[in-house]
């Protein structure tokens, strides 16, 4: 089963490959026209989870709506976890509302990655061809030691991880707990940089790549959403002030 995805996506990356060099890019310069057979990949791939990604943003939007309902529950049936399990999933099923539904757009991308593994492991560079990139001197090259270039690409990994991470969360508001969160995707960002120092420079252009679109994608889904909810809220907050003041006001009788 596995061996029949790497297949399939080594079939799929190959076309893009041959479509970058029937566009104009030279042959010989295998850096250039395999990066941009990966950035094409990848931005195919994310527009595929899309609708993921739109669907795990409402429900993450239900999630924070059901919230006051949930702590009830939780009140309520504080001496009975059976009771409550059973009421919390009545509840998120009468608002269509998923326990899983927004970590699966986040998981799937790691999957993809040990895929390309087994795609890259199985291209071979052409004989003097320049497989350079930028500051790169072989994107296929698995590294030797920790020099330069695999700092800086373990650097750029863990913020491209951690980034999309963060303003997912400032997207969302402050619960009991946020500081896990924070840590949490600290952990993640450390780890994906620390797994990169073993990766081709390629499957770590694949992955920042990937976070540069997610960041894009969380801001216009996520973030601005939230800041524009935030924004109507503190006018209405501020209009139903100003309308207590001047309920609250004393009348000046007239002579």
């Amino acid at each position: 089963m596995w061996n029949a995805i790497v297949n399939v996506m080594t079939k799929m990356f190959d076309a893009l490959h041959n479509l970058i060099i029937a566009l104009g890019v030279p042959k010989h310069a295998e850096g250039v026209s395999y990066v941009l057979a990966i950035i094409l990949f990848t931005a195919i791939i994310r527009l595929l989870i899309l609708p993921l990604n739109i669907k795990s943003t409402k429900s993450n939007a239900k999630m924070q709506e059901i919230q006051p309902e949930m702590k009830k529950l939780q009140a309520k049936y504080a001496n009975d976890p059976q009771k409550l399990q059973l009421e919390t999933s009545k509840l998120m099923k009468e608002n269509n509302v998923s326990m899983f539904g927004g970590c699966l757009p986040a998981l799937l991308p790691l999957p993809i990655l040990f895929a390309l593994y087994g795609v890259f492991r199985n291209i071979t560079a052409t004989p003097g061809a320049d497989t350079s990139f930028l500051f790169i001197p072989d994107i296929f090259a698995y590294p030797k030691g920790i020099g330069f270039v695999s700092i800086i690409l373990a650097i750029l990994a863990a913020l491209s991880t951690y980034i999309p991470s963060l303003l997912l969360s400032k997207s969302m508001p402050q619960q009991e707990g946020g500081m896990n969160m924070s840590t949490m995707n600290i952990v993640m960002s450390g780890m994906m940089g620390f797994m990169s120092l073993q990766f081709q420079p390629i499957l770590i252009i694949y992955w920042i790549t990937g976070g540069i679109i997610q960041l894009i994608q969380t801001y216009f889904l996520n973030y601005l959403p939230a800041v524009k909810k935030k924004k109507i809220e503190e006018e209405k907050a501020a209009q139903a002030k100003i309308q207590k003041a001047k309920k609250s006001t004393p009348k000046t009788k007239k002579r």
